[in-house]
């Protein structure tokens, strides 16, 4: 029964206090975690970035939500039984790189310590504590035995892990390695010069209201493919009290520092992201993993499998990068999909459930 068991389950993408997240369902999984259904050989809980949104408001939204305070419950009790390892993605932390602005590894440290700062002292720190939070995991033998090793950045990669986790029963080849990353490292040149500075300025904007406004439009116009110019502010209030299920007396109070101009400016940004969002296929994320292998500065023609986020694409796939196959398995998402995610076997084999 063992080898039918998982030993590792990988998540991606929950996007706890947007719209359309799949609150119940995700509860629902971890439940089943709770109640020892994956049976007795699982080991670690990973979730691959995307978990929280930053998009929306952080005290006034998430911190005092009871469905959101529950499944943070739920992590603390599966954290008391196995490891629970977080990724941040670009909904947690402000992502750019390019040629001016640097490479992700050398802003990532910051970024992960100023996201910490953010949640010191609330229950964001007691579920993820600083060396169980990373950029990159890789699952392989390490001094002969299976483990998680947790990098911050591919200089680290292969010798200097910040965090090195043993997984019994796991029986890997000497030659399994597994990367495992958000996937925000896969957007494309076009992407990271005009797309990902507004997203940064979104996420690191202090109003929640326009944080609000920013989550409607993403969410319920783009993602549902409604036409964004025509929506007035009015109509984003109307259309909020149902989706929210509150009053219009507190959405009036929740936006009544919106102004006019700062709501024009989130519908042009929105105008040009919905642009990307259009063009992104499962071959996009293709040919940006094959773009990130030949661009990096470690040696990751030793990869051989890869788990990552971001897309919202689930599916598994088996391609020929730098002159050897890789399999890529995108564990999909729980917010306007249907829910997905990822096992690791007593072999190394992925499954996608």
């Amino acid at each position: 029964m063992g080898e039918l068991e998982p030993r590792i389950l990988i998540v991606s993408d929950i996007h706890l206090s947007a719209l359309k997240s799949n609150l119940d369902q995700f509860s629902f999984f971890l439940n089943k975690i709770i109640a020892g259904e994956f049976g007795d050989d699982l080991q670690a809980l990973l979730i691959l970035g995307d978990f929280i949104d930053l998009c929306t408001s952080v005290k006034k939204t998430f911190l005092t939500d009871i469905k959101i305070i529950s499944i943070f419950n739920q992590l603390l009790e599966i954290k008391k039984k196995m490891n629970l390892i977080f990724i941040p993605g670009n909904h947690e932390i402000p992502v750019t790189s390019s040629v001016f602005s640097g490479n992700y590894d050398e802003k990532f440290k910051k970024r992960k310590k100023f996201f910490l700062l953010k949640f010191k002292n609330s229950i964001i720190e007691e579920l993820f504590p600083s060396n169980m939070i990373c950029q990159y995991i890789i699952l392989s033998k390490w001094e002969n035995e299976s483990a998680l090793l947790l990098y911050e950045s591919q200089d680290q990669i292969y010798n200097h892990p910040i965090n090195k986790i043993k997984v019994d029963k796991l029986d890997l080849k000497e030659d399994y390695k597994c990367l495992m990353l958000h996937g925000y490292q896969f957007d494309s040149d076009v992407f990271r010069f005009f797309v990902a500075p507004l997203w940064k300025s979104m996420i690191s904007y202090h109003n929640a209201e326009v944080k609000e406004t920013f989550d409607y439009f993403w969410n319920e116009v783009v993602k549902e493919h409604r036409k964004i110019k025509p929506i007035t502010m009015e109509e984003m209030k109307s259309d909020l009290v149902k989706l929210k299920n509150i009053s219009s007396d507190d959405i009036d109070i929740l936006f009544s520092d919106l102004s006019s101009l700062e709501f024009n400016i989130v519908k042009l940004n929105i105008k040009i992201m919905k642009k990307w969002e259009n063009a992104k296929e499962s071959n996009y994320y293709i040919n940006g993993i094959k773009e990130f292998f030949e661009e990096a500065k470690c040696d990751f023609t030793l990869i051989n499998h890869i788990i990552y986020g971001h897309s919202h694409i689930s599916g598994v796939s088996t391609e020929t990068i730098m002159s050897h196959e890789v399999e890529i398995v995108n564990d999909g998402a729980w917010q306007h999909v249907q829910p997905t995610h990822a096992e690791i076997h007593h072999d190394g084999k992925i499954y996608l459930k």
